[in-house]
């Protein structure tokens, strides 16, 4: 008798702990750049989804929040979170945003972002520091910031080649007309898995990484418990990291 009063104490715990958990949930608003930065996300027509969206529907079906992604230009978006027409920049760091006027509140980390030394196969070789790339040419991305390497460039002791998009840098790698570049880890793996490169380029050690977090506008404060215990439970339980490999 004991014992079947303590399940079904047991058991309403639990379902109060259910309602409990999404008795706040709401619509709030995610920044979704214009164009496509694969595999964090695509252009709106393509019937890819992307890591972003992927994410954030396995964190809604824990918060019972309701996501709507709204798609304009990069700097239109930073102003409108600022003026909290959207509430949630879905990617980020604080050491991105210190200039901010609205500095926001920040989750849990969920993921990180690298950066590597992406190669051409023929030339790849081991690269611990920048003191190994002295007198050679890297492919950049034009208007990138690249703090570890900033100072080689600035003073010619390496020869940044800059280009417009990541895109172009793949593209004259598998021309073999750079030897190497600077990318996204995840762009890189993305493409060499779409276009088949793997036989074409190497993809070096990281170079710079850095924690990911979701930043909450700080009128949407109260949204940031749910989400880092929803944080908690997907990066525990490999969920996440499921939703990468589907890209890699």
């Amino acid at each position: 008798m004991i014992n079947s009063v303590c399940r079904v104490i047991i058991a309403i715990m639990i379902i109060a702990s259910f309602f409990s958990s999404k008795s706040f949930a709401e619509t709030l608003r995610v920044m979704l750049h214009e164009g496509s930065f694969p595999p964090y996300f695509f252009e709106e027509t393509d019937l890819k989804t992307g890591t972003i969206r992927d994410i954030f529907a396995a964190l809604a079906e824990e918060t019972g929040d309701t996501i709507e992604y709204v798609r304009v230009p990069f700097k239109r978006a930073l102003h409108q979170f600022e003026t909290g027409q959207i509430d949630i920049e879905p990617m980020t760091n604080p050491a991105y945003r210190g200039n901010s006027s609205v500095p926001g509140i920040y989750s849990l980390p969920y993921t990180v972002a690298e950066e590597i030394l992406l190669f051409n196969k023929d030339d790849y070789f081991a690269v611990t520091s920048p003191e190994d790339l002295l007198g050679k040419s890297i492919g950049v991305v034009d208007g990138y910031h690249y703090p570890k390497y900033s100072a080689y460039f600035e003073d010619g002791r390496i020869k940044a080649l800059p280009f417009n998009s990541e895109n172009k840098l793949i593209q004259l790698l598998v021309a073999k007309r750079l030897s190497q570049v600077l990318i996204n880890k995840d762009f890189a793996q993305y493409q060499i898995k779409k276009n088949l490169l793997q036989h074409d380029l190497v993809v070096g050690e990281p170079y710079h990484v850095l924690d990911m977090m979701i930043r909450f506008h700080p009128s949407k404060k109260d949204a940031v418990p749910r989400f880092n215990q929803a944080i908690e439970k997907l990066v525990n339980n490999g969920t996440i990291e499921r939703i990468y490999n589907r890209y890699r």
